[in-house]
């Protein structure tokens, strides 16, 4: 027996046609575009602008709030919040009712810095507008939501 001889006796799955592995390799050609902006114009990486990202959209998240939102383990997201904390763009402030959680905000330049990248960032989505109808970008995102639904553990 060589090495090209068959152990299964199955049809190898063919990745182009196989929508779950396509997700994987577009979201790994956004993630690319998206860490080469953010490296190019602030010096940060994508751990970095997810967690300043999620900082912006809802101002006072915890560190475990943004783990819940990106797609990001406890240790990446701590060590993203250091270097952001260092880099002055995100300052933490203590819980009122419990002072061993920290609530994330961003500073005056953290928010210029996340002003200055987010049309930059918007920009790869809307690389998308052009090739998708809003109908079909419409359902595109339904659809989308109701796959990461029918796959959420935690639901």
């Amino acid at each position: 027996m060589n090495d090209s001889t068959p152990i299964l006796d199955v049809e190898p799955l063919k990745l182009d046609g196989y929508w779950p592995y396509q997700i994987v390799v577009l979201a790994d050609l956004i993630s690319r575009r998206t860490a080469a902006i953010v490296r190019d114009e602030a010096e940060l990486n994508l751990s970095q602008w997810r967690v300043l990202a999620a900082i912006a959209e809802a101002p006072g998240r915890t560190a475990n709030e943004v783990v819940q939102v990106t797609p990001m383990d406890k240790g990446i997201v701590s060590r993203a919040t250091k270097a952001l904390l260092e880099g002055r763009l995100v300052r933490r402030k203590a819980s009122q009712e419990d002072g061993r959680v920290s609530h994330l905000y961003l500073t005056v330049s953290g928010q210029s810095l996340y002003a200055k990248l987010l049309p930059k960032v918007e920009a790869i989505a809307d690389e998308a507008h052009r090739l998708l109808s809003p109908e079909k970008e419409e359902k595109f995102i339904e659809t989308l939501q109701d796959l990461k639904a029918s796959f959420d553990l935690s639901a």
